[in-house]
């Protein structure tokens, strides 16, 4: 359970983002986001453990506070959310199926699938599309019973090099995704009330279909 500390920190920070604010309420970050966040981050390991995709992280799957300033005109040292992942290696480097999960000021939200991934990464999703485009089929009912849909604006406008040929396929629109994401929207009553872990669990096993797509031995 997060305290509504949690968000007020997150809009003080909004409004003094420097590293002496920081800096003189870093207590305040560790008890109130980092500590619960990474609590929340290994119970839902442990809830998803018997899932066909089990995921798991914790405190090394959440991202750092600190901006990359190098290259961005708002030099703003701190992000102004807290995040972390979900991986089947249980670490942030997977490329493959992942949870996100992102706190901010309001509420947040969770994402699960496969997120902007390279043409290299995306080539044995897109080719599974197209060679078991009934599993597919599959996938796609199975959210659309879960009341889950694909989340859209990750698309290319034509399609990706070398699938041209596959412009008709049945999958053509999903084969020019660069992200297969389901997504749930988090209030702050669902972060303060404790209802997060049980959301964000559901949206989990909803997705399964879509995490377990090119594993064969798990789909089903």
């Amino acid at each position: 359970m997060f305290s509504k500390d949690a968000f007020a920190f997150l809009r003080e920070l909004t409004a003094s983002n420097n590293r002496e604010w920081f800096n003189a309420n870093k207590s305040r970050y560790t008890k109130e986001l980092e500590a619960p966040f990474a609590a929340l981050l290994e119970a839902l390991s442990n809830r998803l453990q018997d899932a066909r995709r089990p995921l798991s992280g914790g405190k090394s799957t959440m991202f750092r506070p600190n901006r990359d300033i190098r290259f961005s005109k708002d030099k703003a040292p701190y992000k102004t959310n807290v995040s972390g992942l979900l991986t089947p290696s249980g670490t942030k480097s997977e490329v493959a199926a992942l949870l996100y999960v992102h706190l901010e000021p309001g509420g947040g939200f969770a994402s699960a699938g496969f997120y902007n991934l390279s043409p290299k990464q995306l080539m044995p999703v897109r080719d599974a599309m197209i060679e078991r485009a009934d599993t597919f089929d599959e996938v796609l009912s199975a959210l659309d019973q879960a009341n889950r849909k694909l989340a859209s604006g990750h698309e290319l406008t034509s399609m990706p090099r070398g699938y041209a040929e596959h412009a008709a396929h049945r999958h053509a629109d999903h084969i020019k995704r660069k992200s297969l994401l389901v997504t749930q929207e988090l209030s702050e009553t669902d972060w303060t009330s404790g209802d997060v872990i049980d959301h964000i669990e559901k949206l989990a096993r909803d997705a399964m279909p879509l995490l377990t797509f090119q594993d064969p031995a798990r789909a089903g």
